[in-house]
């Protein structure tokens, strides 16, 4: 093996495994575990569980530095996640920050419910369907778009009822929308998913101020968050089954091309659920059964992990005074008694206090 700089020596080997450590590393409290070609920040006495899935192929003799350098930058962040609601979800999901009221929307998917968190910190029902509500957004009218099942309705917010529905897109009742978000042209897009799964048959749809449908990506196994860069050329997508985030250029008439995997996330984290940008063009993405959100620098690279009290964190966005909150929601979805026990708070809403906040979302042009 080719002696290692100063900067960065082997402390142990063994075979198919190499620890290193200096003192960048030592100055985070972690080592750097390399096998394989995975590089894995690990605690001097635990592993941490934060990986570098994509990031480096090899180290190559000469670039122990660089490898150091990239690496100490990734830590466990101390933010603590502070509830702000006992909501209780089965399915928490797509909170949407309104700036104009100070108000938060967010769904209960499972019990097809449309949620506010008002300032004051009281939740009311604004809609209740017997249908899956999927995804949700603010128009330019101050109103919600959002989805029941294979359909997305327009809810008149003070009125509080629907006035326009689109037609379904699918047949099947296993099929429905997941999360979504407009683009920067006012239309929204939405991930259809099926739900007993049946393989690669989810896509992107985009909808304009009609409702009328377009499909502008397929092949996706579990179609999650969305969310558009802040001048709006690039749009970030998930496929939690995939453990994909994608990146691609997003063209005004509302098409995808250059996608391209933005980051593979860790498969000891759970899944990747929903997301948001912050001003930096870092990510920020929820990690399903991973009990943790994830944010990754705008080169892909995983830069930091918080731990949640909860296990399954499903989406995200930043709201508040400045867009310095980010909030998130949680689900009780698929957790049985005993881990209901362990974590009570499962389903509630939490929110924590990056040190760089986040980018508006665009709305819907009714």
């Amino acid at each position: 093996m080719t002696q290692a700089p100063e900067e960065l020596k082997p402390e142990w080997v063994t075979p198919g495994l190499l620890y290193l450590a200096s003192s960048l590393c030592r100055d985070t409290g972690y080592i750097l575990r390399a096998s394989n070609g995975q590089f894995t920040a690990t605690r001097f006495t635990e592993n941490s569980g934060v990986s570098y899935p994509r990031d480096l192929a090899r180290v190559q003799a000469g670039n122990f530095k660089e490898v150091a350098e990239r690496w100490s930058r990734i830590k466990e962040c101390h933010y603590v996640p502070v509830k702000v609601a006992n909501t209780r979800a089965d399915l928490g999901e797509s909170p949407v920050w309104d700036a104009r009221s100070g108000a938060l929307y967010f769904v209960d998917i499972t019990d097809g419910r449309i949620n506010r968190l008002n300032p004051d910190g009281e939740v009311e029902s604004l809609y209740e369907s017997a249908a899956r509500i999927g995804a949700l957004a603010l128009t330019d009218q101050g109103n919600l778009i959002f989805t029941e099942d294979s359909s997305v309705a327009i809810l008149d917010v003070n009125a509080r009822k629907v006035r326009q529905y689109s037609v379904p897109v699918h047949p099947r009742s296993t099929y429905r929308f997941n999360d979504g978000a407009c683009d920067p042209q006012g239309r929204f897009v939405s991930g259809l998913m099926d739900e007993a799964p049946s393989g690669k048959t989810g896509a992107l749809f985009r909808f304009d101020a009609e409702l009328s449908d377009q499909v502008i990506h397929d092949g996706m196994a579990l179609p999650n968050g969305l969310a558009w860069s802040e001048d709006g050329h690039s749009v970030y997508f998930v496929d939690s089954v995939a453990r994909a985030i994608y990146r691609a250029v997003y063209l005004p008439e509302g098409r995808l091309t250059e996608v391209t995997l933005f980051a593979e996330t860790p498969a000891e984290l759970g899944r990747p659920d929903g997301i948001a940008l912050d001003r930096e063009g870092g990510l920020w993405v929820c990690q399903f059964n991973g009990s943790c959100l994830l944010r990754y620098d705008r080169h892909g690279h995983l830069t930091d992990q918080v731990v949640m009290p909860v296990t399954r964190p499903t989406s995200c966005c930043f709201g508040g005074e400045g867009m310095t909150t980010l909030y998130i929601t949680t689900a009780r979805f698929g957790m049985n008694a005993v881990e209901l026990r362990h974590y009570p708070d499962a389903g509630d809403l939490y929110a924590i206090r990056p040190e760089i906040g986040g980018i508006a979302r665009h709305a819907f042009k009714e």
